[in-house]
């Protein structure tokens, strides 16, 4: 018999392709992710379309295909609710701050998830910003929300400051006053003041402390500074109060002396949150004219750690960690803010990558090493962003291609590739033994575009889609004429009939006239050309039930589903309900893409998945996910013949670890990657 792994990690990578993993793995920029792949199984991944995050980290966390758990896209719609009321699910991608998502993915997925299996069997999980991990669902499994305090805007509302006279180590200056005329003793208190959220300089003024410049500072987070002697050798203590005038002591520090964790109500753009910091006295001249105090990162505990407490624990190792590493106060974010992509509809990405890719390890490693666990998930969103940012760069096929560019362009995946295998390299050593099942996963990848193709043009032509225009050129939907609705985004390459006793706006009838428009809409997508080259956009339209075969089934689940022609990008509208500048559309129609070209939402895209069927390949890329086990029970130097699908690995998961199937999952077990009896 073959030895069973007694333990499992799987890392899941947003984005990460396969052919970039063979180039930098070979070059010997991935050493860790090239080790896995010698010693286990590797395979180019298939995704359960729509191949986009939230359907496929939701395939890999159940083992269900689409139609099974419902999540279709960021999107999801179901019958009898307006098309302008779905249920968007991009802030469980990119985490929420303080309960704010308008709709949670685990609150809309109709399948058992991975843990809650395991937790129901007895076994101990562990998740670490896995989609759809929050908010918690399953009581006993150890759970967090984003990176952790290290970098993540759930916990760190703002990064750390130094309050100082002058000097290069001030963030923000700050201003001593002399005491008032008349003042009793040889060394009067001298007096400073300042905002604690670090925003705003605060200067004397009026006979007291007045903001300087044109910042907005909330009164209530305005800190007096007393500066006292407490002998004849001069200033050494500092006072803090809250408030400019008398107030509460909020501490009291000689020079380098830290204070306790201090609290108060912070202003977001989410509301006021409670929140925690501590001070140090990092310097103060005898004569009380020279002083630097540093303020810590501000962190939020609320609404990212479950249980609670976990949050508070990551806060103080994060202290500790810079305390034993002769740092001021906790570790240091790099603060390469080059390094964080554009904030887009599907990739709001808000730290860089080296400080997310630090954060989940510094969490993960954490976590394992002080709570019982049989199976720890974790998972980064990148390369994502740089796919959608920057894959065209690398492609022969984009109009603005130079070969001297795209030399640059591979430095930049090269060094992430680099940053996402350090991370599981560190992940690995704080967390794996020989007996642990290690798989490293992603959701999809992408390819370049090259043209611009907007599909809802052949419908507007035919007379299905019909807009009456409201304002500035702008049209939204004539629901009393439209037969169909396109879903470009967020309800995926989806069209929906506009249906008589289904939909409240509904005026086609079921039965014949139903089947009647479903062909019309195929026909109209099949007859579109391009003028330049000649090619359809669409490769193919299927109705609903004719898409079983890739597990497109159920009523979140447009009438018709279709994929692009590999190259091709939607153009002018993400949002195909409106408003939409119809005029604009046409003019981009069949253009090249182009970089800052003026379109709703792909100006700044490139690679692209959404849009795709699995398996394409285009410009030296493919749509693929990544598939990569090596441990006890598994094969080992081996590339799988046929490529897996996303819901096969929580069986093949559940398999080597003997715990129970998901209750909804349908994938198979990879068999192949099985190693067989010793």
């Amino acid at each position: 018999m073959c030895r069973c792994p007694s333990r499992a990690i799987v890392i899941g990578i947003d984005g990460l392709m396969p052919e970039m993993v063979e180039k930098f793995t070979e070059e010997g920029h991935m050493p860790h992710l090239a080790r896995l792949m010698e010693r286990g199984v590797y395979s180019p991944m298939l995704s359960s379309p729509p191949v986009d995050t939230p359907t496929n980290w939701t395939s890999l966390a159940t083992g269900a295909w689409t139609g099974t758990h419902g999540i279709n896209t960021f999107g999801v719609h179901f019958h009898g609710e307006r098309f302008e009321e779905m249920h968007r699910v991009n802030a469980s991608i990119f985490p929420p701050f303080v309960d704010q998502a308008p709709a949670y993915l685990n609150e809309l997925c109709r399948a058992e998830y991975v843990w809650q299996a395991a937790e129901r069997d007895g076994k101990r999980c562990i998740l670490v910003n896995w989609p759809g991990c929050w908010p918690a669902n399953a009581p006993s499994v150890v759970t967090i929300d984003g990176s952790g305090p290290y970098s993540s805007v759930l916990a760190r509302i703002s990064n750390p400051h130094t309050y100082a006279t002058g000097g290069g180590a001030a963030t923000v200056r700050i201003v001593v006053r002399e005491p008032a005329p008349g003042s009793d003793g040889a060394r009067p208190p001298l007096e400073s003041a300042l905002a604690i959220s670090g925003e705003g300089v605060l200067r004397p003024g009026g006979g007291g402390w007045q903001v300087q410049g044109e910042d907005e500072v909330d009164p209530a987070l305005c800190y007096r500074l007393e500066i006292t002697a407490s002998s004849s050798g001069g200033y050494d203590r500092v006072t803090v109060y809250r408030g400019l005038s008398g107030g509460e002591v909020v501490t009291t520090l000689t020079e380098g002396e830290w204070s306790a964790w201090l609290w108060d109500e912070f202003p977001t753009p989410y509301g006021r949150v409670r929140a925690k910091f501590r001070l140090r006295l990092l310097s103060l001249s005898p004569d009380g004219g020279s002083l630097a105090l540093y303020r810590t990162a501000i962190f939020n505990t609320h609404g990212w750690a479950h249980p609670q407490p976990i949050a508070d624990e990551l806060i103080e190792d994060l202290f500790e960690r810079g305390q034993a590493e002769g740092r001021v106060g906790l570790l240091e974010t790099d603060g390469a803010a080059e390094d964080v992509h554009p904030i887009m509809p599907l990739c709001q990405v808000y730290e860089s990558i080296s400080d997310q890719a630090r954060g989940i390890a510094l969490a993960t490693n954490y976590l394992a090493q002080h709570y019982p666990w049989d199976l720890l998930m974790v998972q980064i969103h990148a390369p994502d962003g740089l796919n959608h940012d920057a894959l065209n760069g690398v492609s022969p096929h984009w109009s603005r291609y130079d070969p001297v560019e795209a030399e640059e362009y591979w430095d930049r995946f090269r060094s992430e590739y680099h940053v996402l295998d350090s991370m599981v390299g560190e992940i690995l050593r704080g967390c794996a033994n020989e007996d642990t099942l290690v798989l490293v996963v992603s959701d999809h990848s992408a390819i370049p575009t090259t043209r611009q193709a907007w599909v809802g043009q052949s419908l507007v032509d035919a007379g299905l889609l019909v807009y009456q225009e409201i304002e500035d050129g702008r049209s939204v939907i004539d629901w009393a004429h439209t037969k169909v609705v396109l879903g470009d985004h967020p309800l995926a390459e989806n069209v929906w009939v506009n249906l008589k006793g289904r939909d409240p706006d509904g005026i086609v009838e079921p039965g014949a006239e139903y089947q009647e428009v479903r062909e019309q809409v195929i026909q109209a997508f099949y007859a579109m050309r391009d003028p330049e080259t000649g090619q359809c956009p669409v490769a193919l339209a299927l109705r609903k039930e004719d898409a079983v075969f890739l597990g497109q089934w159920g009523n979140t689940v447009g009438d018709i589903v279709f994929y692009l022609t590999p190259g091709y990008a939607p153009s002018g509208t993400i949002q195909s309900l409106g408003p939409i500048d119809l005029e604009a559309v046409g003019r981009m129609q069949y253009t090249l893409i182009e970089e800052g070209l003026e379109s709703a939402y792909f100006a700044a895209m490139q690679g692209i998945h959404h849009q795709y069927l699995p398996h394409v390949e285009y410009g030296g890329c493919s749509n693929r996910a990544t598939f990569v086990m090596a441990g006890p029970g598994v094969r080992r130097g081996c590339r799988l013949r046929v490529p897996p699908w996303t819901p096969d690995v929580v069986p093949t998961l559940v398999h080597l670890l003997g715990i129970a199937l998901p209750a909804q999952a349908e994938g198979k077990m990879i068999a192949e990657a099985l190693a067989g009896p010793d």
